[in-house]
């Protein structure tokens, strides 16, 4: 026996019937695609309303470029020559109807209604399943305000230029339905009004040539069948914007563009709110708790098919228990106090669950597990469906404790959960209801992958195609994806699911955008400091004694004594008479001093020699160079030096570079910050310690990260060198008398320091 409180399921099997008879028989248009049946006119009282009768519910986008027209454009809906026929006679204001066929701006075709009017007036338009309606005022504009006055403040209103930015998103709740408006600075009008093609249900609004503005990327809405409205930036060139937004379920909805908003009314599916009926009257008594099938309706529609028992106790747990029937239920509902419900998605406090069942008494020891769980069905009036490998005792003893604490327990106790079937509660073991999710992916999933495979090529400006070939497989693509590149002409061919297409284009735009570039400006400046100086003599001394001079020895042997300074292994007569050799080595300045007797029995000679030299050096280099971003830039300044090297009879010449080189890889941040990583390197040939004509290299090299805004200048320094050198040449003993000592040694001093500095100033690249 089916139960009275379900009448529903008594039509399930005529319904059913009927159901597929008429889809049987609208088997041709279901694959054709909607069309417009009938477009007819008739008086409302004091409405002249236009009839737009279509195959089957469809979306549709009004506007009014004139004062005197009505647009209705019905995207995607063939006419069948009703465009060639001649429509019935309306009722004034309107004056005529035409069906035109135009096409949207993304290449949709779109059937247009013109509803042309004689005179201003206002209009509505609202739908009810595949009927829509077009609502002309017959009566007189507002008292005071003459027509002409309407007309001209209309065509002022009309004649607002084309909105640049969004300016805010509203939402209401009324008896008609959720309505949400988008507003602008100018005209709005969308470009495109669609349904996506996938799950989860949402419609989509594209505006071409607007910005997003200050209008934030998420609003919850959460009333009626919308979730909450999304806004970002589908295309920048050319510039659009996407608003997205999200329903809890397929929903119908009517689209009007007025002025400088855009309003999507999405009208109420629950039984008995239709928008023509009268407004219930009010009721002065407390109000009864929601029925259980509209309870768990709500919560089928919000929560996930398997949940923790926890979860489902959340669910329902406004649904109290049912009051009693006859004279008790007064005094029943007058000493029960009102449970206090926690709002939607609102945490419990400190992190604790809220129950708020009426409180129950069980003393249960050894108890069928099924039969306590139909106690609970009885308790909470829930239609409850008990697993049949559901076994077990349950031992509990409660007291005054909420029924669902106490449901909450015993699910726990023995692993159990629960599924939602329309009105019905479904309670398996936790293993059960996971392995049917499971199977519901599973399935899901291979009906997701079940479509046609289709193709797609977009070729790249700015991004190399091969680079994105790992994201868009690993982000976009299913598991029968695949991608190929042309790299003659930098194109990706794309293969796979229509819905997976479009979330890869979507992907190859946002990555396909042209990177900054950075200006480095670097000055590099060398300076060089040396000094020296050397101080040296040179003594010749040469003394006889000899017969012929009148200064003999008197002896036979010696007789004659020759007596000479000399340098080396020169000894003799002749030889250069050059005691003290210690010349100051590239001497710029030089004293000589001789003494000789008349005879030339003794000879005497010194030369001082000095030589002091200072000198100062400075070279600067501007160089420039522009890159992109996160791409390694490199300058270069210096020789190369060849190289010979000689085996088996054959030389080759290589080349040593020896110069200042500078690599700079540029960063750049959201702030607008520059991140370098810089390398700088030195290196000059050493002549003065050539071996074979080859010199030695000497290398500086500095390696860092800097981070600087863009325009400033950091300063890489560091790179020092400083030599100081102290020789000193001498005679042995003769240096050492005091005063005299300085005669017999040379002193050279050299000093020499060089020092290299980095300026380096980024700037970005504007536009």
């Amino acid at each position: 026996m089916i139960s009275s409180r379900y009448p529903r399921l008594m039509w399930a099997v005529p319904i059913a019937a009927v159901l597929a008879a008429t889809l049987a028989a609208s088997g041709p248009e279901a694959v054709n695609g909607p069309s417009v049946r009938s477009i007819s006119g008739r008086l409302d009282g004091g409405l002249s309303t236009v009839l737009i009768e279509s195959t089957e519910p469809v979306a549709y986008l009004t506007s009014q470029p004139d004062p005197l027209t009505v647009f209705v454009d019905l995207r995607n809906v063939r006419t069948d020559g009703l465009d060639a026929r001649a429509l019935a006679t309306m009722q004034p204001p309107v004056s005529a109807v035409r069906v035109e066929p135009a096409i949207a701006p993304d290449g949709a075709p779109v059937a247009r209604v013109r509803v042309a009017l004689s005179e201003p007036a206002r209009h509505r338009v609202r739908s009810s399943r595949n009927m829509i309606y077009v609502e002309v005022n017959r009566a007189a504009t507002d008292a005071g305000v003459s027509q002409s006055q309407d007309l001209e403040k209309t065509a002022a209103r009309d004649e607002r230029p084309a909105a640049t930015r969004l300016t805010g998103i509203k939402t209401s709740d009324n008896r008609q339905g959720t309505a949400v408006a988008i507003r602008g600075n100018g005209r709005l009008v969308a470009s495109r009004v669609e349904d996506a093609a996938d799950l989860p249900a949402r419609v989509l609004l594209d505006f071409e040539g607007v910005a997003t503005g200050n209008v934030p990327a998420t609003t919850a809405v959460d009333t009626g069948d919308v979730h909450r409205v999304r806004v970002g930036t589908n295309s920048r060139d050319p510039l659009v914007t996407r608003v997205v937004i999200d329903l809890r379920k397929k929903a119908e909805y009517t689209v009007e563009s007025t002025g400088d908003e855009t309003r999507v009314v999405f009208a109420r599916t629950e039984p008995g709110n239709d928008a023509d009926a009268p407004a219930p009257p009010p009721v002065t008594v407390a109000p009864a708790p929601r029925t259980v099938e509209a309870a768990l309706t709500s919560a089928a529609a919000t929560t996930p098919v398997v949940q923790a028992p926890t979860a489902m106790i959340a669910a329902i747990a406004n649904v109290a228990a049912r009051p009693p029937d006859g004279p008790m239920a007064a005094l029943a509902l007058a000493q029960t106090p009102p449970a206090q419900q926690p709002a939607p998605g609102d945490p419990p406090a400190s992190g604790e669950q809220r129950f708020t069942g009426h409180p129950v008494t069980f003393d249960f020891q050894g108890a069928d597990l099924r039969a306590v769980l139909r106690t609970f069905a009885e308790i909470s009036g829930l239609n409850i469906v008990i697993d049949p490998t559901i076994q077990g005792s349950v031992d509990v003893s409660l007291k005054e404790v909420p029924w669902d604490q106490a449901l909450d327990i015993i699910l726990k106790a023995n692993k159990l959960g629960y599924a939602v079937d329309g009105s019905v509660v479904r309670i398996a073991p936790l293993a059960v209801l996971a392995d049917e999710e499971a199977s519901r992916r599973k399935l899901a999933d291979a009906q997701a992958l079940a479509g046609e495979l289709r193709v797609m090529t977009r070729a790249l400006s700015y991004a190399k195609a091969a680079d994105l070939i790992p994201i868009i497989t690993r982000s976009a693509l299913s598991s029968r994806g695949d991608v190929q590149v042309d790299a003659r002409t930098n194109t990706l061919i794309i293969r796979d699911l229509a819905d997976r297409l479009t979330a890869a284009g979507d992907l190859i735009t946002a990555l396909d955008a042209p990177q900054p570039q950075v200006e480095i400006e670097a000055r590099i400046v060398q300076t060089s400091r040396d000094f020296a100086r050397a101080l040296g003599v040179q003594w010749g001394v040469n003394g006889r004694m000899d017969p012929a001079l009148g200064n003999g020895t008197n002896l036979a042997f010696p007789n004659t004594v020759d007596v000479s300074g000399r340098v080396g292994g020169q000894q003799g007569p002749g030889a250069a008479a050059t005691g003290v050799n210690l010349p100051a080595p590239s001497a710029t300045s030089a004293l000589g001093l001789a003494l000789g007797s008349i005879n030339g029995a003794l000879n005497l000679d010194v030369a001082l020699s000095a030589l002091e030299r200072t000198g100062k050096g400075r070279l600067l280099s501007t160089p420039r160079v522009s890159t992109q971003n996160n791409i390694e830039a490199e300058m270069y300044q210096g020789v190369q030096i060849p190289v010979q090297t000689q085996a088996n009879n054959t030389v080759s010449v290589s080349f040593k570079d020896a110069a200042l080189s500078l690599r700079v890889t540029p960063q750049i941040t959201a702030s607008g910050t520059v991140i370098m990583r810089i390398t700088l390197e030195n290196a000059a040939p050493d002549y003065s310690r050539s071996v074979g004509g080859i010199p030695p290299i000497d290398t500086q090299r500095a390696t860092t990260t800097v981070l600087v805004t863009d325009g400033e200048t950091t300063v890489i320094g560091g790179i020092y060198t400083s030599r100081e050198q102290v020789t000193e040449g001498r005679t042995p003993f003769l240096n050492r008398i005091p005063l005299l000592g300085w005669l017999f040694k040379r002193d050279e001093m050299s000093d020499e320091s060089r020092e290299l500095l980095i300026f380096i100033t980024p700037r970005i690249t504007k536009g």
